[in-house]
């Protein structure tokens, strides 16, 4: 149950992240858009670290 809820907040996250990403790069802001990619990498490392943990778990 708790896996299912992480993988549903990690494809929540992405799929926002992504299209602030392309939203920002489509304006021309390029250092908020990378900002925002480094961001998304960071949470979407973490999110699978605690995935893993939780797999570990069972």
């Amino acid at each position: 149950m708790l896996i299912g809820l992480v993988v549903l907040m990690l494809l929540s996250i992405n799929l926002g992240g992504l299209m602030s990403v392309i939203l920002q790069l489509g304006r021309g802001e390029w250092l908020a858009g990378l900002g925002s990619l480094v961001t998304l990498i960071v949470v979407d490392a973490l999110g699978f670290r605690v995935l893993r943990g939780l797999r570990g778990q069972d």
